[in-house]
């Protein structure tokens, strides 16, 4: 009987490792939608973002728009030599007639001659030596002084290091002596400087001052005392030469006493309101630019297979719904004389642009200046309204509050639609999880199947090698 040679079904034959490995593949493939759905809602979730940030840019814009100190401004047109000014937008625009008569001091002190400013002045060994140092109706600051402090320098840089509102420095004269000077740091004529001495009676004589005694060691060189002005024949005294509201909404600053009146004139400052609509108008195109972006389509005149290049918002319900939004913000007629934006030389391209964007505007600055010139309460009137539900950045603003609330109790439109995606991208994680789950029960199947087969090849192997060898015994 010729023998059987051709029986080769022992594991050899199956690579199972490989067909393990191919099963595997395949059951994963069941993750891949799971995965690409994940990454396009956390792609929408960031695009989101992006367009938050660019709508917050808008609120912000938007609010600086509904402040009096935005849209009513003032400024100095004059120029004045006795004093500068400054003016906010509770100025109001005219012309004012200044005289600066006195300007505010602060009270100076000056010692006696003092032979050396190193040479200790004050009594040797003296216990619980300190100086009493105050300025106008404040507290009183307390200095210690050991004996090698009480040298004309060493007591100028205790009174200095000691915030006591007054600098003191020593003088050197032409004759070599040395002298102290101490002067309050706040003008005005109740800003007296009063000191004293305790435990040491000769520093006492040197230093002391209490305003009212001529047997004291230091002497008043200059008074202290108010500015005085007045501003349209109105007498104005000031404890400063910083003089606030006179007239209201102007800072005075005055530099010196007039020889004549001068003419201080408060004009319209339509600068900062030009710069302030200007930037409403750049972060609403902003906005426009970055939603151009979100939802661009990568394809050109016939529909793209490659949607890799789409925008993530792509056709988004939410985008369109903000986009009505702003639209309607900007197409609500306002209450007054001036209606719509474009009599403010505000006005929306009908021309796509060159990054895609659509409805963006334009502005015309001299017909914006113009408008603010002639008739800068109706622009106000405008833009502000009555604060609650009418003008046009109330009404923007409480449209983006609409769109951009977070708050318990009220979800604005962009909000709701990112917790919704972030719901998504978590029901997609128990997804994911449990597709893992199953496949790794799976695999773990095939695993104990394969581990069985194998054994099973394995004694199959072994019946074979048998069979061979008693064939070729029953051949011989």
């Amino acid at each position: 009987m010729s023998a059987i040679s051709d029986l080769n079904i022992g594991s050899s034959a199956y690579d199972l490792d490989a067909l393990y490995t191919k099963l595997e593949t395949v059951e994963k493939q069941s993750l891949a939608p799971i995965t690409q759905q994940a990454t396009t809602v956390k792609s929408q979730v960031s695009a989101f973002g992006q367009l938050r940030s660019a709508l917050e840019a808008l609120q912000q814009a938007t609010k600086n728009l509904s402040t009096v100190s935005a849209l009513n401004a003032t400024s100095v047109v004059s120029n004045n030599t006795s004093f500068t000014a400054k003016s906010n937008s509770n100025a109001s625009v005219g012309s004012y007639q200044v005289n600066v008569k006195q300007l505010a001091t602060a009270q100076s002190l000056l010692s006696s001659k003092i032979s050396s400013n190193q040479k200790p002045l004050g009594t040797a060994g003296a216990q619980g030596r300190t100086i009493s140092l105050s300025t106008g109706s404040g507290e009183p600051v307390t200095i210690a002084l050991e004996d090698g402090d009480t040298s004309l320098n060493g007591i100028v840089n205790a009174i200095n290091k000691s915030g006591a509102g007054v600098v003191a420095t020593s003088i050197k004269s032409n004759d070599g002596e040395y002298y102290l000077s101490i002067t309050g740091k706040q003008t005005g004529a109740d800003n007296t400087i009063k000191i004293s001495v305790s435990g040491d009676d000769a520093l006492q004589a040197l230093i002391g001052y209490d305003g009212s005694s001529t047997s004291t060691g230091m002497q008043q060189s200059a008074a202290g005392q108010d500015a005085l002005l007045s501003v349209n024949g109105i007498d104005v005294q000031s404890a400063s030469n910083t003089v606030i509201d006179a007239p209201y909404g102007v800072t005075l600053t005055l530099n010196s006493v007039s020889t004549e009146g001068e003419r201080l004139e408060i004009g319209n400052n339509t600068a900062d309101t030009v710069k302030n609509v200007k930037a409403w108008v750049t972060a609403y195109n902003n906005v426009q630019s970055v939603v151009a972006n979100l939802t661009k389509f990568a394809g050109s005149g016939g529909l793209s297979t490659d949607t890799s290049s789409n925008g993530p918002l792509i056709g988004n319900g939410t985008v369109r719904d903000i986009q009505n939004q702003l639209r309607a913000v900007l197409n609500t007629k306002q209450s007054g004389t001036l209606t719509i934006m474009a009599e403010l030389g505000i006005t929306q391209n009908t021309i796509k642009g060159a990054d895609g964007s659509v409805g963006t505007l334009n502005i015309d600055e001299d017909k914006l200046t113009a408008t603010l010139t002639s008739t800068p309460q109706a622009v106000y009137n405008f833009f502000v309204g009555d604060g609650k539900t009418t003008g046009f950045s109330t009404v923007a603003n409480n449209t983006l509050n609409n769109i951009l609330s977070d708050s318990y109790s009220q979800k604005g439109t962009l909000t709701s639609a990112v917790n919704a995606l972030n719901d998504a991208y978590g029901k997609l994680e128990d997804r994911y999880d449990q597709q893992q789950a199953r496949i790794d029960a799976t695999m773990a199947r095939y695993k104990t199947q394969f581990t069985q087969l194998n054994k099973t090849l394995a004694q199959m192997n072994g019946t074979k090698e048998y069979l061979k060898s008693q064939f070729s015994t029953s051949s011989d």
